[in-house]
Protein backbone atom coordinates (compact mmCIF):
# COMPACT_ATOMS: atom_id res chain seq x y z
CA UNK A 1 0.00 0.00 0.00
CA UNK A 2 2.59 2.31 0.90
CA UNK A 3 4.60 1.33 -2.07
CA UNK A 4 1.73 2.72 -4.60
CA UNK A 5 1.26 6.04 -2.83
CA UNK A 6 5.39 6.37 -3.12
CA UNK A 7 4.71 5.14 -7.01
CA UNK A 8 1.62 7.48 -7.45
CA UNK A 9 3.99 10.69 -5.93
CA UNK A 10 6.48 9.52 -8.15
CA UNK A 11 4.64 9.62 -11.23
CA UNK A 12 2.74 13.17 -9.97
CA UNK A 13 6.53 13.98 -8.68
CA UNK A 14 4.86 14.87 -5.57
CA UNK A 15 8.62 14.99 -3.44
CA UNK A 16 6.56 15.99 -0.16
CA UNK A 17 4.52 13.14 -0.36
CA UNK A 18 7.60 10.90 -1.51
CA UNK A 19 9.70 12.33 1.06
CA UNK A 20 6.86 11.80 4.15
CA UNK A 21 6.26 7.97 3.09
CA UNK A 22 9.96 7.15 3.45
CA UNK A 23 10.04 8.55 6.68
CA UNK A 24 6.96 6.84 7.45
CA UNK A 25 8.39 3.56 6.12
CA UNK A 26 12.31 4.35 8.04
CA UNK A 27 10.09 5.18 11.20
CA UNK A 28 7.95 1.90 11.21
CA UNK A 29 11.05 -0.48 10.59
CA UNK A 30 13.25 1.67 13.39
CA UNK A 31 10.24 1.17 15.73
CA UNK A 32 10.00 -2.43 15.10
CA UNK A 33 13.97 -3.51 15.06
CA UNK A 34 13.78 -1.43 18.64
CA UNK A 35 10.13 -3.54 19.74
CA UNK A 36 12.48 -6.38 18.51
CA UNK A 37 15.66 -5.65 20.75
CA UNK A 38 13.37 -4.83 23.59
CA UNK A 39 11.62 -8.20 23.74
CA UNK A 40 14.95 -9.99 23.09
CA UNK A 41 16.44 -8.23 25.48
CA UNK A 42 13.34 -8.84 27.90
CA UNK A 43 13.51 -12.86 27.29
CA UNK A 44 17.78 -12.75 28.07
CA UNK A 45 16.97 -10.94 31.53
CA UNK A 46 14.00 -13.41 32.44
CA UNK A 47 16.18 -16.61 30.96
CA UNK A 48 18.83 -14.94 32.88
CA UNK A 49 17.26 -14.69 36.37
CA UNK A 50 16.08 -18.67 35.76
CA UNK A 51 19.20 -19.59 35.84
CA UNK A 52 20.57 -17.76 38.90
CA UNK A 53 17.50 -18.80 40.39
CA UNK A 54 18.45 -22.75 39.73
CA UNK A 55 22.12 -21.35 40.79
CA UNK A 56 20.38 -20.67 44.25
CA UNK A 57 18.72 -23.97 44.94
CA UNK A 58 21.90 -25.76 43.77
CA UNK A 59 24.09 -23.68 45.82
CA UNK A 60 21.86 -24.54 48.78
CA UNK A 61 22.01 -28.24 47.78
CA UNK A 62 25.82 -28.26 47.74
CA UNK A 63 25.63 -26.78 51.01
CA UNK A 64 24.02 -29.61 52.22
CA UNK A 65 26.37 -32.04 51.03
CA UNK A 66 29.55 -29.93 51.63
CA UNK A 67 28.31 -30.47 54.91
CA UNK A 68 28.25 -34.57 54.77
CA UNK A 69 31.54 -34.52 53.08
CA UNK A 70 32.86 -32.85 55.70
CA UNK A 71 31.71 -35.05 58.58
CA UNK A 72 33.11 -38.07 56.60
CA UNK A 73 36.57 -36.40 56.18
CA UNK A 74 36.34 -35.57 60.14
CA UNK A 75 35.88 -39.22 60.59
CA UNK A 76 38.84 -39.55 58.95
CA UNK A 77 41.14 -37.69 60.50
CA UNK A 78 39.91 -38.92 63.94
CA UNK A 79 41.00 -41.95 62.75
CA UNK A 80 44.68 -41.09 61.98
CA UNK A 81 44.49 -39.01 65.10
CA UNK A 82 43.69 -42.04 67.31
CA UNK A 83 45.98 -44.69 65.37
CA UNK A 84 49.36 -42.22 66.03
CA UNK A 85 48.00 -41.68 69.32
CA UNK A 86 47.61 -45.19 69.95
CA UNK A 87 50.99 -46.73 68.44
CA UNK A 88 52.82 -44.03 70.72
CA UNK A 89 51.57 -46.20 73.82
CA UNK A 90 53.98 -48.97 75.08
CA UNK A 91 52.24 -51.70 74.13
CA UNK A 92 49.90 -49.75 71.69
CA UNK A 93 46.50 -49.15 73.36
CA UNK A 94 44.25 -50.35 70.15
CA UNK A 95 42.17 -53.68 69.43
CA UNK A 96 43.07 -55.59 66.69
CA UNK A 97 39.56 -54.81 65.14
CA UNK A 98 39.71 -51.03 65.73
CA UNK A 99 43.35 -51.48 64.17
CA UNK A 100 41.51 -52.87 61.09
CA UNK A 101 38.48 -50.36 61.20
CA UNK A 102 40.46 -47.27 61.42
CA UNK A 103 43.03 -48.63 58.67
CA UNK A 104 40.07 -49.13 56.68
CA UNK A 105 39.08 -45.65 56.82
CA UNK A 106 42.08 -44.14 56.36
CA UNK A 107 42.75 -45.53 53.34
CA UNK A 108 39.17 -44.26 52.01
CA UNK A 109 38.87 -41.10 49.68
CA UNK A 110 35.53 -40.18 49.87
CA UNK A 111 34.16 -39.03 46.66
CA UNK A 112 33.92 -34.84 46.11
CA UNK A 113 30.37 -34.83 43.54
CA UNK A 114 28.90 -31.44 43.75
CA UNK A 115 26.09 -30.77 41.39
CA UNK A 116 27.50 -28.16 39.26
CA UNK A 117 24.73 -28.41 36.47
CA UNK A 118 23.09 -24.77 36.95
CA UNK A 119 26.72 -23.42 37.08
CA UNK A 120 28.47 -24.81 33.74
CA UNK A 121 24.55 -24.01 31.76
CA UNK A 122 25.39 -20.26 33.31
CA UNK A 123 28.60 -20.84 31.75
CA UNK A 124 28.13 -21.95 28.78
CA UNK A 125 25.19 -19.90 27.62
CA UNK A 126 27.27 -16.25 28.59
CA UNK A 127 25.44 -15.94 32.15
CA UNK A 128 28.28 -14.10 33.44
CA UNK A 129 29.00 -11.56 30.69
CA UNK A 130 24.78 -10.38 31.81
CA UNK A 131 25.09 -10.09 35.08
CA UNK A 132 25.26 -6.22 35.26
CA UNK A 133 26.04 -6.37 39.53
CA UNK A 134 29.92 -6.70 39.79
CA UNK A 135 29.52 -7.69 43.08
CA UNK A 136 27.68 -10.64 42.44
CA UNK A 137 30.03 -11.69 39.46
CA UNK A 138 33.16 -11.14 42.07
CA UNK A 139 31.33 -13.74 44.59
CA UNK A 140 30.60 -16.32 41.66
CA UNK A 141 34.24 -16.35 40.60
CA UNK A 142 35.71 -16.17 44.45
CA UNK A 143 33.38 -19.64 44.57
CA UNK A 144 34.42 -20.71 41.16
CA UNK A 145 37.98 -20.68 42.93
CA UNK A 146 37.60 -22.05 46.37
CA UNK A 147 35.48 -24.94 44.28
CA UNK A 148 38.87 -25.31 42.29
CA UNK A 149 41.24 -25.44 45.17
CA UNK A 150 38.99 -27.89 46.90
CA UNK A 151 39.03 -30.50 43.63
CA UNK A 152 42.48 -30.01 43.47
CA UNK A 153 43.07 -31.19 47.18
CA UNK A 154 40.68 -34.14 46.15
CA UNK A 155 42.75 -35.13 42.99
CA UNK A 156 45.94 -34.76 45.36
CA UNK A 157 44.34 -37.61 47.50
CA UNK A 158 43.35 -39.69 44.77
CA UNK A 159 47.22 -39.81 43.02
CA UNK A 160 48.41 -40.21 46.82
CA UNK A 161 46.07 -43.22 47.42
CA UNK A 162 47.07 -44.86 44.09
CA UNK A 163 50.73 -43.79 43.39
CA UNK A 164 51.36 -44.46 47.18
CA UNK A 165 49.10 -45.56 50.18
CA UNK A 166 47.85 -48.53 47.80
CA UNK A 167 51.86 -50.32 47.42
CA UNK A 168 52.26 -49.36 51.19
CA UNK A 169 48.87 -50.99 52.11
CA UNK A 170 50.44 -54.02 49.80
CA UNK A 171 53.46 -54.28 51.65
CA UNK A 172 52.61 -53.34 55.26
CA UNK A 173 49.12 -54.00 55.80
CA UNK A 174 47.07 -57.33 55.67
CA UNK A 175 44.14 -56.34 53.92
CA UNK A 176 41.90 -59.46 54.73
CA UNK A 177 40.86 -58.35 58.14
CA UNK A 178 40.54 -54.32 57.25
CA UNK A 179 37.87 -56.01 54.29
CA UNK A 180 36.05 -58.07 57.45
CA UNK A 181 35.16 -54.65 58.80
CA UNK A 182 33.58 -53.01 55.47
CA UNK A 183 30.01 -52.53 56.05
CA UNK A 184 30.05 -53.39 52.17
CA UNK A 185 31.27 -57.06 51.87
CA UNK A 186 32.55 -57.78 55.74
CA UNK A 187 29.84 -60.24 55.67
CA UNK A 188 30.45 -62.01 52.23
CA UNK A 189 34.11 -62.43 53.09
CA UNK A 190 36.29 -65.00 54.26
CA UNK A 191 38.05 -64.56 57.51
CA UNK A 192 41.52 -64.34 56.63
CA UNK A 193 44.46 -65.93 58.30
CA UNK A 194 46.31 -63.01 58.06
CA UNK A 195 46.67 -60.92 60.58
CA UNK A 196 47.99 -57.53 61.23
CA UNK A 197 51.26 -56.89 64.09
CA UNK A 198 49.89 -54.11 66.15
CA UNK A 199 53.52 -53.82 67.87
CA UNK A 200 55.35 -53.97 64.44
CA UNK A 201 52.86 -51.19 62.79
CA UNK A 202 53.41 -48.72 65.92
CA UNK A 203 57.46 -49.41 65.39
CA UNK A 204 57.44 -48.76 61.85
CA UNK A 205 58.56 -45.04 60.94
CA UNK A 206 57.42 -45.53 56.96
CA UNK A 207 53.54 -46.06 58.97
CA UNK A 208 54.05 -43.21 61.04
CA UNK A 209 54.77 -41.20 57.99
CA UNK A 210 51.94 -42.65 55.70
CA UNK A 211 49.13 -41.89 58.56
CA UNK A 212 51.56 -38.07 59.02
CA UNK A 213 50.75 -37.10 55.54
CA UNK A 214 47.35 -38.07 55.44
CA UNK A 215 46.39 -36.44 58.47
CA UNK A 216 48.12 -33.11 56.65
CA UNK A 217 46.08 -34.20 53.34
CA UNK A 218 43.15 -34.02 54.80
CA UNK A 219 43.51 -31.16 57.04
CA UNK A 220 44.54 -29.10 53.81
CA UNK A 221 40.64 -30.77 52.28
CA UNK A 222 39.08 -29.72 55.63
CA UNK A 223 40.59 -26.46 55.43
CA UNK A 224 39.49 -25.98 51.75
CA UNK A 225 36.48 -27.07 51.99
CA UNK A 226 35.51 -24.72 55.11
CA UNK A 227 36.50 -21.67 52.80
CA UNK A 228 34.46 -22.94 50.02
CA UNK A 229 31.47 -23.26 52.39
CA UNK A 230 32.06 -19.78 53.35
CA UNK A 231 31.99 -18.39 49.57
CA UNK A 232 29.18 -20.39 49.19
CA UNK A 233 27.12 -18.84 52.00
CA UNK A 234 28.45 -15.16 50.82
CA UNK A 235 27.24 -16.14 47.21
CA UNK A 236 23.93 -17.57 48.40
CA UNK A 237 22.82 -14.28 50.69
CA UNK A 238 24.48 -12.14 47.00
CA UNK A 239 22.08 -14.55 44.86
CA UNK A 240 19.05 -13.67 47.85
CA UNK A 241 19.68 -9.95 48.06
CA UNK A 242 19.12 -9.81 44.29
CA UNK A 243 15.74 -11.75 44.19
CA UNK A 244 13.91 -9.61 46.59
CA UNK A 245 15.92 -6.17 44.69
CA UNK A 246 13.16 -4.34 43.05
Amino acid sequence: MIGRRIAQHLKQQHWTGVFLELVIVILGVFIGMQVQDWNSARIARSELNQRLISLHRELEDNRAYFKNFRAELVSQEDDVKALRSAFKQDPPTISSKELDRKLLNVDRIYAFTPDLTALDELAKTGGMRQIEDPKLRKAIVRWQRALDEVNRLYSDALQERDNVMIGFMMRNIAFGPLLEQSYKVGKEVGISKFRNDIAALAKSREVDNQLAYRYGLTGAQLYALDALDRETSRLIQSLTHREHSP
